[in-house]
């Protein structure tokens, strides 16, 4: 590790390849689901990259580095159960829209007419879309404090028209 904090990219491989297989062990034991064990894998090493200058290299990397990779483990198992709390899992998938579903969508579409154009723009972007506050208002050109602040109010005047 000394030599890759000093820029030997040959020892950085190295280093790499020597402990990435138990890192991946390690991983699979605290993670369930393989997809989230090769992000945690991806974000332990691109920690241990941001962090190299950290490292002491009078002390065995293998501590530092599985700490590492324990708390990005910790960090993961807190994001699956925070998304747990909120996803419903359903037997089926839904039916088809029914005719009462076109009227409900007909009566949204003019709510969403009624909207400003800025309003709308932030509520498709985030509701719709999926976007976080900060991607839509870097595509709205403005800051996350008025995209919040339309959605809000956008968020209003739909609540209203339901009401």
């Amino acid at each position: 590790m000394a030599r890759a904090q000093q820029g030997d990219a040959a020892a950085y491989r190295a280093l790499l390849d020597d402990l990435g297989p138990e890192v991946l062990g390690f991983l699979r034991r605290w993670i369930s689901e393989a997809p989230d064990v090769d992000d945690a894998y991806q974000e332990t090493f691109i920690a241990l990259h941001r962090a190299r200058h950290t490292y002491e290299p009078s002390r065995p990397i293998e501590p530092w580095l599985f700490a590492i990779a324990r708390n990005i483990a910790i960090d993961f198992a807190r994001r699956r159960r925070a998304r747990g709390a909120h996803e419903v899992q359903v037997a089926s998938a839904p039916e088809r829209m029914v005719e009462g579903d076109r009227d409900l969508r007909a009566q949204f579409e003019q709510a969403l007419r009624s909207l400003s154009p800025r309003q709308r723009q932030a509520f498709e972007m985030i509701q719709v879309e999926g976007l976080s506050v900060a991607e839509a208002a870097a595509r709205a050109g403005t800051t996350t404090g008025a995209l919040k602040v339309r959605a809000h109010r956008a968020y209003a005047v739909l609540k209203a028209l339901f009401r």
